[in-house]
């Protein structure tokens, strides 16, 4: 197979050779602008597989934006994270003169694949991803589309989209450095279901950092929840009795999220407890109702704003026809609040 001369980049033609068809046939395929048989998709969708055919690259073809739309995808607007995620993308696009459809699953598969659906049929330019989709079928469609996509708060899994993400793992290890500093040795985590690369991260940081430190790490002490659907302060509420229910407990506790520490402090406060004079309690965000929260959270804050303001940045780039793969990772920083306090 010969592939472009002169970049040796993987072009449209060459995926149409490889497929059996006309190149027109590949352009309408990956811009959705003609009825095409199923083994006819199917022979073009192996042959981008096979090539590795890179379908940002067909951003280069559109001369003028069809619709001056973006989107954004995030699995629940009620969580605050998300909410000012979403602020930072919108006020991003708003300044570059596009509309944002934001799209909101819950959780569930079939409004996932109904977001799917909405980009397949050309309805926006381009998209935000912060949500990690749980069928790789969804992930095939979504680069069948050809349609530029970056990641955001979601690590690179493929080098074929751009991503902006936290340096979740530093952002843990300040958390149990700054409860160190205090004199807590005795320290728990409270962590929401691992979905997404950025959960597993935080969790396998938290028990890195204790063993480093050669702190004990009590498996009782470590509690996830399973369950996808629930509510994140539901699910700290949970973990917070789990963790009471033990004849022995921490000094302190470091959750996975602001939302799960707030429903874990809850817990605390509803069985008598007092925070920070019984348990000192660390979130991860720095969420708005974080610093509401009596007491105020002592918490780990990603730049949620910045985050979705890049990832719109980068996406426009992919859009005007830009190819060069960008990754972002942005620093944590510590927020001391008062749910904290020292050891005598």
């Amino acid at each position: 197979m010969e592939r472009n001369k002169r970049n040796g980049r993987v072009t449209i033609r060459d995926v149409a050779r490889e497929a059996g068809v006309s190149q027109s046939t590949v352009s309408h395929f990956l811009n959705h602008t003609a009825s095409l048989s199923p083994e006819t998709k199917q022979r073009i969708r192996e042959a981008i597989k096979k090539l590795h055919y890179r379908p940002h690259l067909v951003a280069r073809n559109f001369k003028k934006r069809r619709t001056a739309s973006l989107g954004l995808f995030i699995p629940d607007i009620t969580n605050l994270f998300y909410a000012e995620l979403s602020r930072g993308v919108a006020d991003a696009a708003r300044e570059k003169g596009y509309s944002v459809i934001l799209y909101s699953t819950s959780y569930q598969r079939e409004m996932e694949k109904s977001f799917i659906e909405l980009v397949e049929q050309g309805q926006v330019d381009g998209v935000v991803v912060s949500y990690s989709l749980i069928e790789d079928s969804l992930w095939n469609r979504l680069f069948d589309c050809g349609v530029p996509l970056v990641l955001v708060d979601i690590y690179p899994f493929t080098s074929r989209y751009p991503s902006v993400v936290m340096d979740n793992e530093k952002g843990m290890e300040m958390a149990i450095d700054y409860l160190h500093g205090l004199g807590h040795t005795e320290i728990a985590y409270l962590g929401e279901p691992p979905y997404v690369l950025t959960l597993v991260k935080r969790q396998r940081s938290f028990l890195a950092s204790m063993q480093k430190r050669g702190f004990s790490v009590k498996e009782k002490w470590v509690l996830v929840e399973e369950r996808t659907q629930l509510n994140r302060v539901e699910i700290g509420f949970s973990l917070g009795k789990r963790l009471l229910q033990n004849q022995s407990l921490p000094t302190a506790v470091v959750a996975s999220s602001d939302l799960v520490a707030i429903g874990a402090m809850k817990a605390f406060l509803s069985a008598g407890m007092k925070i920070p004079e019984d348990i000192s309690v660390v979130g991860f965000d720095d969420i708005l109702l974080a610093s509401y929260f009596h007491p105020s959270l002592t918490t780990i804050r990603q730049p949620k704003y910045e985050m979705g303001k890049m990832g719109v940045e980068f996406l426009l780039r992919l859009v005007e026809g830009e190819s060069a793969f960008q990754n972002a990772i942005l620093e944590p920083l510590l927020v001391e609040r008062n749910s904290c306090r020292r050891l005598q």
